[in-house]
């Protein structure tokens, strides 16, 4: 296995204060060890390396220990050089956290979870924050990942210390054990070179890590690499005191394969509502309902595609959107960006200039865009009280011809 060497870069005590961890390789890992892992990444689409080989990842990796450290907050972060290369120098300051949006409470059997401190609508925000811990979601060194993430951890001030402690105090579990059941995945450029890192590096959050698991989420969190800052949005309506949800699996696999990845990764069997069905025949539905949304939309026509060909119903775009709409409010699953159905379905009446259906559909997509992104709101808005200046206004009707208009 590769040997650690370690440099300090600069004085521990400043704000910039690196070490260098490089692996020289003189020594292959085992066989039995890079099958293994290469099985685990190669079949995880979500890392995007199906030719994975770890025997060429582990030559001559070089890591940074660093901290970044933003106003009033202080990350620790395990980077590859490259990947540390390829931060900006400053970030855009992130948009600024709601107040009393949430608390962190008992969840039973689930441990410890988030609350809603009040009712919150579809799009509002719960909260913005930057991960306290970063680390490469694989580490090609011989170093127990243990002293690693000890290294990280004791990097961080004396109050986050005690705050990231309260993952796992109490639970039985290591560090390591906390690090890799509460990461989330975030994504970080990395550079063109031969045996590049991967994207995916896990990121421990102080807050958003204490949301449990749901295979039909209330949330949905996206990061954002600008303000290197997670978002924590509304996906449904959550009422006061109903515990905030994510996903930390695809939601479109079926229910055995969640089962076992959640098992695996995370040490728990899930039991949620959309787990616990009360027959086969209801899983297999299930599966059968999510499994389409996930495909949903390779397999189906462009909407320029639609316009254009004469031999597509006038209704077939519209009845197969409402039919993903129904199935993501049966499945729960409004965290598959429902409001990019609506959003389709408004072109589809405004293609057919079919002006009172499509300002029906119109207005829904303005309504979702009020407080997520206000200027497109703004160009709703003129859409709506003037459906003519809609740019594929009547393209359906004005290439294949003029047909009633198709109410679903």
């Amino acid at each position: 296995m590769p040997s650690l060497n370690c440099t300090t870069t600069s004085n521990r005590s400043s704000p910039s204060a690196s070490l260098t961890l490089s692996s020289s390789a003189i020594q292959a890992p085992p066989p039995h060890v890079c099958a293994r892992i290469n099985a685990q990444i190669t079949s995880n689409p979500a890392l995007a390396r199906p030719f994975f080989d770890f025997a060429e990842y582990v030559r001559s990796r070089s890591y940074i220990i660093r901290n970044l450290v933003f106003e009033n907050f202080e990350s620790s972060m395990l980077l590859d050089k490259g990947v540390e290369g390829m931060l900006p120098a400053t970030f855009h300051p992130p948009r600024a956290t709601p107040l009393y949006t949430f608390e962190i409470g008992d969840a039973g059997d689930r441990g410890r979870g988030m609350f809603a401190l009040r009712d919150l609508p579809v799009g509002a925000l719960i909260l913005v924050e930057h991960p306290v811990l970063v680390a490469p979601y694989l580490v090609g060194l011989n170093v127990p990942l243990v002293d690693i993430y000890a290294n990280l951890f004791v990097r961080l001030p004396h109050g986050t210390r005690i705050e990231l402690s309260q993952l796992y105090d109490g639970t039985g579990h290591s560090l390591e054990d906390v690090i890799h059941l509460n990461a989330l995945g975030i994504q970080l450029e990395v550079p063109d070179v031969p045996r590049p890192e991967l994207t995916t590096h896990r990121a421990v959050f102080l807050n958003t890590s204490r949301c449990n698991h749901s295979c039909g989420p209330n949330a949905r969190w996206e990061w954002d690499i600008s303000t290197f800052s997670l978002y924590l949005s509304v996906v449904r309506p959550i009422m006061k005191g109903d515990e905030i949800t994510i996903h930390y699996t695809s939601c479109t696999r079926p229910r055995h394969e969640r089962q076992a990845i959640l098992r695996s990764q995370y040490g728990f069997i899930c039991r949620c509502s959309y787990c616990n069905l009360p027959s086969e025949d209801a899983v297999h539905h299930s599966d059968n309902s999510r499994m389409a949304l996930g495909h949903f939309w390779n397999s189906l026509p462009s909407f320029e595609g639609w316009c254009l060909d004469p031999t597509l119903p006038y209704d077939m775009l519209i009845k197969l959107h409402v039919e993903a709409l129904r199935t993501i409010k049966q499945e729960g699953l409004q965290v598959l960006d429902a409001e990019r159905h609506v959003d389709a379905i408004a072109m589809c009446y405004g293609a057919l200039a079919d002006t009172n259906m499509f300002r029906i559909w119109i207005e829904r997509v303005r309504d979702a865009n009020a407080d997520v992104d206000p200027s497109r709101a703004v160009v709703f808005a003129k859409w709506l009280s003037n459906p003519t200046s809609f740019p594929a206004w009547s393209w359906k009707k004005t290439f294949c011809g003029r047909k009633k208009n198709v109410l679903v």
